[in-house]
């Protein structure tokens, strides 16, 4: 190929990036204390789940995350994500970020199936993103500046004190503490200055005008499932929590709150409305049961077959456009102080 060809100039100014032990000159040294383990690798062990219910669950630390990670639930995260960012207007965050004043280092936490470290990662290309999660169900391939880990947030996190946005989106039944697991360590691990934003749903339902009473069957679920996961030590209804007196008690200033109203069907007059209503529904609809089985079956006694036959009023009520409920959706930001007495 003649040097000055348009496909060799592009060549001599590629800038090759592949490490140094995959070079074909490079030795490759013998480990000097060789040890012998299972056939099995810790990633393969990660990645067989665990099976239950005619479900998957995650592999490591198992049990200590009680809702499913398999294609029917993955599939229904990927609808929820895009109902949420639908319902903010087709934002991931309402943190201060922009093009012009972008963030260098995020850390997504419980980043479930990835998307919006991904999304992230496109929207700011120059930024390193970082997704942690139980479960490795996050697609293999992903922009050059997104890395996914097998982690428990609720451990010690092996971070440096350096984001510059930290990021929770829906980590219902992941903590036992959110306060004390996650705030306080996200103002930890943020730069002075550094955002910490929590996305989180209540899911006890409301109306405005009265048509969702205490006897609705989706309340009456959401209370039962509120009190299984206080027996499991997992905490079930964050957006029912004071999440912003949570980041001001943390020592974060410049706090703000904002409070989604998602219907839970097709009644709002609204088209728009309408639309992420019968959503909503379905989403809910697909997921009941596997919010419902373990949690249900370990820690309220109950068998699969009673879980299902329960669920049915609960499912049905949802198809009651007499009843105008809806789910606040809250989104609560707080910014790391330049200078804190709460610590570097």
């Amino acid at each position: 190929m003649p040097a000055d060809s348009p496909s060799a100039q592009t060549l001599d100014s590629f800038q090759f990036t592949f490490e140094a032990y995959l070079d074909h000159a490079s030795r490759i040294e013998p480990d000097p204390n060789p040890t012998e383990y299972d056939s099995h690798s810790l990633s393969d062990s990660i990645a067989r789940f665990q099976e239950e219910f005619g479900r998957t669950y995650h592999s490591y630390r198992a049990g200590s995350y009680h809702f499913p990670n398999d294609p029917t639930e993955n599939e229904r995260q990927e609808e929820q994500f895009e109902i949420l960012k639908m319902v903010m207007d087709k934002r991931n965050y309402l943190s201060p970020f922009s093009a012009s004043d972008p963030p260098r280092k995020v850390l997504d936490l419980a980043t479930g199936t990835g998307t919006w470290a991904i999304e992230m990662g496109d929207e700011f290309p120059d930024a390193q993103i970082i997704g942690t999660d139980l479960s490795p169900i996050q697609p293999p391939f992903v922009p050059p500046n997104v890395r996914f880990y097998v982690e428990d947030s609720t451990e010690d996190w092996d971070f440096a004190a350096d984001f510059d946005f930290i990021h929770t989106r829906i980590t219902v039944g992941c903590w036992s503490d959110m306060k004390t697991q996650i705030v306080q360590r996200a103002f930890e691990h943020l730069k002075p200055g550094g955002w910490f934003e929590m996305q989180e749903v209540d899911i006890v339902p409301t109306s405005d005008d009265g048509t969702i009473t205490d006897d609705f069957p989706w309340r009456r679920w959401a209370h039962d499932l509120i009190a299984a996961g206080k027996c499991a030590n997992r905490q079930l209804n964050l957006g029912g929590e004071p999440l912003a007196a949570w980041l001001r008690e943390a020592g974060f200033e410049d706090v703000h709150e904002v409070v989604f109203k998602v219907p839970i069907n097709g009644w709002p007059r609204d088209a728009f409305l309408k639309h992420v209503g019968m959503l909503w529904q379905r989403t809910l609809m697909v997921g009941v049961s596997g919010f419902s089985l373990s949690l249900f079956h370990h820690y309220l006694g109950k068998t699969v077959e009673e879980i299902e036959v329960s669920l049915v009023d609960v499912r049905r009520c949802l198809f009651d456009q007499k009843v105008h409920g809806h789910m606040n959706f809250v989104v609560v930001y707080g910014r790391k102080p330049e200078t804190s007495a709460f610590g570097a």
